[in-house]
């Protein structure tokens, strides 16, 4: 089944869940699965990205994985309440696995919105570089594999909120 977004309802929920750090989340236009400009999280903005390029992207949730900082192994998937669930997953030998690209991030999750308000289920993952962030590379998850522990979770999640028609 094709779900479709409410974007008024997608907006008043990061809104009302992140009240707190909304403002430091991703609201990304794509054109060609490349981020091209920035949205704010207002109705009018995502319907005028959606007007000028592919799709808009809408960050939904935080994700996260660094064994040295957090004692964790594997990722974390933080929900809107902050619940935290933890994937186990092999990275492979020095993280050149199939889940490498997941591996010591910060990130999020969310969906990419196409013209008709359908949604590709997506996340975004930045590596730091020495104190600070370093660029954001994301990740459509129709392109990852079926198996996908990750995709697996975060479609789950996603499909949980209070965004759809």
């Amino acid at each position: 089944m094709v779900k479709k977004i409410n974007i008024e309802k997608a907006v008043e929920f990061i809104k009302s869940e992140y009240s707190d750090i909304y403002d430091t989340m991703i609201f990304m236009a794509f054109d060609n699965g490349r981020p091209e400009e920035e949205v704010e999280l207002e109705v009018n903005s995502i319907d005028n990205g959606l007007k000028n390029h592919e799709q808009v992207f809408l960050n939904m949730g935080l994700m996260y994985h660094d064994p040295d900082a957090s004692g964790y192994e594997g990722i974390v998937i933080y929900d809107s309440e902050y619940n935290e669930t933890e994937l186990k997953v092999d990275f492979g030998e020095d993280f050149n696995g199939y889940y490498g690209k997941y591996s010591y991030m910060l990130g999020g999750y969310g969906v990419f919105i196409n013209k008709d308000y359908t949604v590709d289920y997506g996340c975004y993952v930045s590596r730091p570089y020495g104190h600070g962030m370093g660029s954001y590379e994301y990740y459509n998850l129709k392109d990852a594999e079926d198996w996908d522990e990750v995709k697996i979770a975060l479609t789950k999640v996603i499909d949980e909120l209070d965004i759809w028609e």
